[in-house]
């Protein structure tokens, strides 16, 4: 389908040459309203940002002329925005620079500082959301056969399973030119038939039914999460975050694994629910709210899609003390299977037809948010090395804790942002150690009443209740 064209009241031809132009899509258009009330720090915290560990003996101008590939291959990546927001701009050519620091002469100690001080600079830009481009791409030299590839990209035209469609092509790319080989790909999806899709899709009957599946979860009052901060809460919503990553076991990993299947549940949702039950023994509330953010591509059925395409699901629970833990999990089950079928209404959207009082200070609906990356590098390969995949982490963030599963079920790990005018490390580092203690109950007693699953080091480490 081709992309649809209007007149605007901007001059769309004033830069590089221009091949389409598109009209944004909700969710862009939620992230584009965020970042400009928001300013430069609501910006910030949609970066998203990974690194590649490379070892071996690297090829710079294979690695060059794959990310020139990447960039014509997908239009996100040529992507920029009208100066009203209502447009998407798609450019013939928006050249991405691959920037090149070899930092391999000095000293170790300062080798890892200069890649940490990169890392946090990533974290720190501004993108410019007018003109683009949209992502930034570094290389480190460290040694003649170790090298850091950073990869920084914003959220509005890139999400979580765009990265890993990123690495995926970039990683052919680059073996079929070491190779002197022509790449084979599949073809990639333009980003202006998703756009064009959404579009007809918000005018149907089957988004109208979607519609009416959330307003109906949130009939009468709405919940509140608030989780005790160890700060006052300050009059106007901030972002500054930081973020606390924690391995957990492999024995607790499996045998989580052995209970949701006990239950017929994926890992995925029993580790949600259990996160549920750590939510329900901090806050004491019998409802709650989570946001799980679900990739569109799955859905429509375009799986090799780069773009923003994600809606954040708010999960309605309602845990209560006398349920058994394998009975919330089946209740947990049905919901967010219900959710995922469902997931075609974005989270602005939704808010629009709430009456949602709104608090400068506070984030609406959904304060805290569970997020999946598990496999992010499955399907990566290039020719000649190996790769240690790490996500780096916001210096700003959206919500006041956001729990993100990344690595593995092998190597799984959970990393913590949270903001940072509300919570002390401590407190964060507490929340992990009473949901590892949660897990381990959960293990040995899955039949457990949630008010017999008690986790002594929550109460204990519970900051003061400034709400």
């Amino acid at each position: 389908m081709a992309a649809k064209t209007a007149a605007v009241e901007f001059d769309p031809f004033d830069g590089p040459e221009l091949l389409r132009l598109v009209p944004i899509t909700e969710s862009q258009a939620e992230i584009w309203a965020a970042c400009v009330l928001g300013g430069d720090d609501a910006s910030r915290s949609y970066n998203e940002s990974i690194t590649l560990r490379l070892a071996g003996p690297l090829s710079r101008p294979a690695l060059e002329r794959a990310l020139v590939a990447l960039v014509q291959r997908h239009e996100a990546l040529r992507s920029a925005f009208s100066a009203d927001g209502k447009y998407s701009l798609v450019y013939q050519e928006l050249p991405v620079t691959l920037a090149y620091h070899d930092v391999s002469e000095a000293p170790a100690a300062e080798r890892a500082q200069a890649v940490a001080a990169y890392v946090r600079q990533e974290a720190q830009q501004v993108f410019d959301l007018l003109k683009g481009p949209l992502v930034k791409v570094g290389l480190l030299r460290l040694a003649p056969e170790e090298h850091h590839f950073v990869l920084t990209a914003h959220h509005i035209i890139c999400d979580g399973w765009s990265l890993g469609i990123l690495l995926q092509d970039l990683s052919s790319l680059y073996s079929a030119y070491c190779q002197n080989e022509c790449p084979k790909l599949p073809e990639a999806t333009p980003f202006s038939y998703y756009a064009d899709q959404q579009l007809v899709f918000s005018k149907s009957a089957d988004y109208a039914q979607v519609e009416r599946f959330w307003l109906a979860q949130y009939q009468g009052t709405v919940p509140a999460v608030s989780l005790p901060t160890d700060f006052p809460r300050p009059a106007r919503r901030t972002y500054r975050s930081a973020r606390a990553d924690f391995s957990v076991a492999p024995e607790l990993v499996a045998g989580l694994k052995k209970v949701g299947l006990g239950a017929g549940c994926s890992f995925v949702t029993t580790l949600l629910a259990t996160f549920e039950v750590l939510l329900y023994q901090l806050t004491g509330q019998d409802e709650l709210v989570v946001g799980l953010p679900a990739a569109g591509q799955s859905v429509t059925g375009l799986p090799r899609l780069v773009g923003h395409c994600v809606n954040l699901l708010p999960l309605r629970s309602q845990p209560s003390a006398t349920t058994r833990f394998v009975d919330y999990l089946q209740q947990r089950k049905t919901a967010i299977f219900d959710a995922y079928e469902h997931q075609q209404l974005t989270f602005g959207s939704l808010l629009k037809k709430l009456r949602l009082a709104r608090d400068a200070s506070r984030v609406p609906l959904v304060p805290v948010v569970f997020n999946i990356d598990l496999g992010l590098a499955d399907k990566v390969a290039f020719h000649g090395l190996t790769y240690q995949l790490v996500s780096n982490p916001r210096a700003y963030e959206n919500f006041e804790l956001f729990l993100n599963a990344s690595g593995s079920e092998q190597d799984l790990v959970l990393e913590w942002s949270y903001n940072t005018a509300l919570f002390k490390a401590e407190t964060i580092a507490g929340m992990m150690a009473s949901l590892t203690d949660l897990l381990g109950q959960i293990i040995q007693q899955p039949t457990a009443t949630l008010r017999e699953l008690t986790t002594g080091s929550a109460v204990a480490t519970l900051p003061a209740s400034y709400q």
